[in-house]
């Protein structure tokens, strides 16, 4: 059952996101945020000891049900491309509907240093989980060998730099990044034929296709040689 303090937090947490998101951290006042809930600023030390604090729990929140839904999928029975592909699609659709993830990369430069000491921290654990999985990956034969370190951090920029460009609404729907960005992991975003290693590889294809017409002439040749022809008989005799 839910209790009247779990009912109030609540609302804080979700007041103070809207404010945050809507004006910045520096720019929202206490007052605005007790205001909209309806209580006093004594009543609100009862449940946070700063504005600080309560951005920082707003963080904590959303970043620990991240991970909780990052490792149920890091622990489920698939191949690791799939894992990858996964963890992407529940990148975006965080960073695209949770607003406090957005609201943490939008004001992360304005961020209180206590609040950006336990971001950090929890953010790096995440990080953690998928370098891991990148580097077993690898092990297997599964993902490219490279710098696990280097990939985790590209496919964790390639999602988090959403925030910058996505609009709810827009033409570009969460579906379709998780589809064009699931491309790029397994292409590469080149095609083949301009790909660094193609032209060896289409030379290569050449020099093949220039020795099977050899065999194909050669064995013409023989197959006539075995298989004269005979000519019709002369129709006088």
């Amino acid at each position: 059952m839910t209790t009247k303090r779990q009912l109030v937090e609540e609302e804080l947490l979700r007041t103070a996101t809207e404010c945050f998101t809507q004006r910045g951290y520096n720019e929202t006042k206490l007052d605005d945020i007790v205001a909209q809930v309806g209580i006093s600023r004594v009543t609100f030390y009862t449940y946070f000891e700063s504005k600080a604090a309560l951005l920082t729990a707003i963080f904590t929140r959303s970043l620990k049900s991240h991970r909780a839904t990052l490792e149920e999928i890091l622990a489920r029975p698939l191949s690791r491309p799939e894992k990858i592909r996964q963890v992407m699609a529940h990148q975006i659709a965080a960073i695209t509907t949770d607003q406090s993830l957005c609201l943490l990369f939008r004001q992360e430069a304005n961020l209180p240093p206590e609040t950006v000491q336990v971001v950090e921290t929890m953010q790096r654990e995440i990080d953690l989980l998928i370098e891991d999985e990148i580097r077993s990956g690898i092990q297997r034969g599964e993902i490219i060998d490279e710098n696990p370190r280097l990939l985790m951090q590209a496919f964790s920029g390639m999602c988090n730099w959403l925030y910058r460009w996505y609009q709810p609404g827009d033409e570009i729907t969460p579906e379709e990044i998780v589809r064009v960005f699931s491309r790029l992991l397994e292409s590469g975003g080149l095609t083949p034929e301009t790909r660094p290693d193609s032209g060896g590889i289409v030379r290569a294809l050449q020099h093949v296709e220039a020795q099977l017409d050899e065999v194909r002439q050669e064995l013409t040749t023989v197959s006539q040689r075995l298989c004269p022809r005979t000519d019709p008989p002369d129709s006088d005799a």
